[in-house]
């Protein structure tokens, strides 16, 4: 029960309201309701303050930027927020939505009186971060030693140290090590198993506080749709064709460069593999080969034109900034980049950083990565729509002053990387000579992006349905193994190295990153399909992408400087959480469901010529994997 939590006064209001008179008691309702939300905000003010805190912290001379006094903020901000939504979805509650006639209240009503991890009670919700914890320690604490000896190296992390030694290893051996030798670590004494056990059955806990029988309408909450998982795996099949061929070009390549890795009898690809491909994608030295080999048909190094026209980090957050100025959006001031912009420390950045935004309204601060290349460019203009997200939802009361549902943000980002990466807009800010590259480097471009993206959204479909599958109680815990590498022998093409066992725990990193709501692997898949949704209408609007015409494709549109993709993106925005993420999507692309078109018809290049190479060297695509897990 969540009365316990309410107000008293609040409380006694509402129940005064319970039966008034037919002629005055949605008014009542509606005053009662927003009093509540008035108090709620009043909160919510007190949680950016410690946020504007803490960006200062950080971002303060001279003092250490890990220091116990951040630490105990961002705590503090967890704690009061956890608090806040619990108590608010109490409140909520009670309020019959039926009988206010504000629909922007409503709305809001129907998404803050129901939660996910944070519709735990207090005990339960200290247990599940506890769990979150120690699945995150999986990935990235030092669990194993290489070669049976950590005298050199000491114990290593998923991430960063094996994946890094994934991408660099030339011998299949040295991938099946690492491969068994992390799964081995993390369920010594069953431990992976047991953890995401618990944790499953928390998900299931939190589900019964929404009164929700099916478990996974809790993890799909604000996707708001019936059996979305089945619109998900549509979007999976129709870009099938296009995976399967590149599978099977990769296969190809995979039996040059790992004849041990046997795959030739079933055509699906070995774990470990399929890892290494997932960690290269951008890598310049793969094992597999781009379609066109030379040096002449190797894409230019936009990392050394950079540098030779004297780009900064500061020169590129403001390159970013002026892509949405083009369109019409907001025009960062000064004082943002005076007050609210600070480089993160080079010791705190590392190798791989990422750039932060702060949401304190009416502010927004960014923290950037001081890292210069291409990848860290193309991420900062996703920090940018990001920003400009922020500028233009923070208009909406509390509760609707965020994206539609998880993953629209990204999508949205997904989209201005798509087109400020391309070599027309990379000509526009004299990264490239030309405005476009040669049809065999723009192959090879589409080669690389297509094993970025089209490998990667199975793994993250799979990923989720395992996971939904396990809280709604079609997969048995006995069965968990077996049933994980079914789907990606369905899905992907993609067997484990050797035989094995329903009691083995073999789940992919990447799941046990997707298993928090905020980073969920559905989150992901979504902002994959839709930004490709996303960029293909901007791109239509803007008159870039022109179906048919060789000279305007979609994988080189550049709609930069279009009012008419500009207005597309103003009016997504601004409408934050305030209309169901059907509705928003509708604006830009005149759909109402997910497709993967977009991809399909960015690819389409690529599509044909893999098609075309694999009947020349006589490769079969699809595959019919062997059964190597045994269910007894």
């Amino acid at each position: 029960m969540r009365l316990p939590f309410l107000g008293v006064a609040l409380l006694g209001l509402l129940l005064v309201l319970v039966t008034p008179t037919h002629s005055n008691h949605t008014a009542g309702y509606e005053g009662a309701t927003k009093q509540i939300l008035q108090r709620a905000t009043d909160r919510i003010r007190h949680v950016w303050e410690i946020t504007r805190k803490i960006f200062v912290q950080l971002t303060a001379k001279g003092k250490s930027q890990l220091g116990g006094t951040v630490l105990s903020s961002k705590q503090e901000v967890e704690a009061e927020t956890y608090r806040l939504y619990y108590e608010l979805a109490a409140n909520l509650s009670v309020v019959p939505v039926s009988e206010l006639n504000d629909p922007l209240l409503r709305r809001l009503v129907q998404r803050m009186a129901k939660l996910q991890l944070q519709g735990l009670r207090p005990k339960d919700y200290e247990q599940a971060k506890d769990l979150l914890r120690q699945i995150h320690s999986f990935v990235s604490g030092p669990m194993v030693c290489p070669h049976d000896d950590c005298s050199a190296t000491g114990q290593l992390a998923m991430v960063p140290q094996i994946v890094k030694r994934n991408m660099y290893a030339k011998q299949y051996e040295e991938l099946l090590d690492n491969w068994k030798r992390w799964r081995t670590a993390i369920n010594e004494n069953d431990v992976a198993k047991s953890t995401f056990k618990d944790y499953v059955r928390l998900l299931r806990k939190a589900a019964t506080y929404n009164g929700h029988v099916t478990p996974s309408r809790t993890w799909y909450l604000n996707y708001d749709t019936e059996n979305f998982q089945a619109e998900l795996e549509a979007v999976v099949w129709e870009i099938m064709p296009l995976y399967r061929e590149l599978h099977a070009y990769l296969r190809h390549e995979v039996q040059a460069a790992y004849p041990k890795a046997d795959t030739k009898s079933d055509g699906a690809i070995s774990a470990p593999i399929m890892d290494q491909i997932l960690s290269q994608d951008w890598f310049p030295h793969q094992f597999f080969r781009t379609p066109h080999q030379g040096k002449q048909h190797q894409l230019p190094s936009v990392h050394r034109r950079l540098e030779e026209v004297l780009v900064t980090p500061v020169k590129i957050n403001r390159m970013a900034a002026e892509f949405f100025e083009s369109l019409g959006l907001f025009v960062l001031p000064n004082t943002f980049y005076d007050r609210y912009s600070r480089r993160m420390s080079e010791e705190e950045a590392g190798v791989d950083c990422k750039s932060q935004v702060y949401y304190f309204p009416p502010e927004v601060a960014l923290r950037y990565c001081p890292k210069l290349d291409y990848k860290k460019m193309m991420q900062i203009h996703g920090t940018m729509a990001e920003i400009q997200y922020h500028l233009y939802k923070m208009r909406l009361p509390f509760g609707l002053d965020t994206e539609p549902c998880p993953g629209f943000g990204a999508a949205i980002a997904e989209t201005v990387i798509l087109a400020s990466g391309t070599p027309r807009h990379l000509n526009r800010l004299k990264i490239l000579l030309n405005n476009s590259l040669t049809e065999e480097q723009s192959l090879n471009r589409l080669f690389r992006m297509g094993v970025h993206t089209l490998i990667a959204v199975p793994q993250y479909f799979i990923n989720d349905k395992f996971l939904v599958d396990v809280m709604d109680g079609r997969i048995g815990v006995k069965e968990y193994n077996c049933a994980y590498w079914d789907l990606q022998d369905k899905f992907a093409g993609v067997q484990p190295p050797r035989p094995r066992l329903n009691k083995d725990f073999d789940l992919d990193y990447k799941f046990y990153r997707g298993l928090n709501p905020e980073t969920s692997n559905t989150k992901k898949f979504l902002a994959e399909i839709l930004g490709f949704q996303f960029y293909r209408s901007f791109c239509l609007a803007s008159g870039q992408y022109r179906p048919g015409d060789p000279t305007h494709p979609l994988h080189n549109c550049d709609f930069y400087g279009s009012p008419e993709a500009g207005k597309k993106m103003h009016d997504m925005m601004e409408l934050g959480a305030s209309r169901h993420w059907r509705d928003v999507m509708e604006i830009a692309t005149g759909e109402r469901k997910l497709s993967g078109r977009g991809i399909l018809e960015y690819f389409a290049p690529l599509f044909t010529w893999l098609k075309e190479r694999n009947k020349q060297l006589d490769i079969e695509p699809g595959w019919d994997a062997d059964e190597l897990c045994r269910r007894d």
